[in-house]
């Protein structure tokens, strides 16, 4: 009785449930409840994505630019794959480039980060402990490395998928360019996909340089 009390809910009720689920895995149980709520989720599958994503992932606004600079180029080079499908399709598309991105650079931290933090803390080795233990910080500025990456051969690209960012934040930046080429095994670089950007470093120093003087010249 009180299941079929559930699904007679109406729709706005039901549209309110999906928006307020802590993560997909709940919104897919959702879907599966009834048909009820699965045609609730066919027509606001956008609205619902957008509700649930800054909860399910960490650092959103730079997993948003991310996921938008992927696009892009993908888009550039006709490779995107949400072209010619639904919109619910596009949704599901998206949704699951964040969850993608997300598992890799969480992936990353809790690997090679977080086991270690107490070494890598008093660790006096130069370049052996990565600029940025706090996670935040640390995914944050990952995420924005990942974005230089994705769009180094669209040219100004990069200008306009960044979050907002500080003089800090370039410091930051270059820091952990330089303590992944020079503490991160190869087959990890790659599969970051920061190999292109971090070995050698000319262009991502030289786009920093340039980022660095734009700030100084308009304070």
């Amino acid at each position: 009785m009180a299941s079929l009390l559930f699904t007679n809910l109406p729709p706005e009720i039901i549209l309110r449930i999906f928006q307020y689920a802590e993560d997909f895995a709940t919104v897919n149980a959702l879907v599966r409840t009834s048909s009820i709520f699965h045609c609730v989720w066919l027509m606001n599958a956008n609205s619902i994505a957008i509700a649930v994503l800054p909860r399910t992932i960490e650092c959103y606004d730079e997993a948003r630019g991310l996921a938008e600079a992927q696009e892009h180029v993908e888009a550039l080079h006709s490779t995107y794959s949400g072209r010619g499908k639904s919109h619910r399709e596009e949704v599901i598309v998206l949704v699951k480039r964040y969850l993608r991105n997300s598992d890799l650079i969480t992936g990353f931290y809790e690997s090679n980060v977080l086991p270690n933090a107490a070494y890598l803390k008093d660790n006096s080795v130069e370049h052996a402990k990565p600029p940025l233990l706090e996670r935040k910080r640390f995914l944050r500025t990952l995420y924005c490395l990942k974005i230089l990456a994705a769009v180094r051969e669209t040219l100004d690209a990069s200008c306009w998928v960044l979050p907002p960012i500080k003089k800090s934040d370039l410091v930051d930046i270059s820091d952990m360019a330089r303590w992944i080429r020079l503490r991160t095994p190869l087959e990890q670089r790659v599969k970051l996909g920061v190999e292109s950007i971090v070995v050698g470093g000319h262009w991502l120093q030289k786009w920093l340089d340039s980022r660095l003087a734009a700030m100084q010249g308009s304070s």
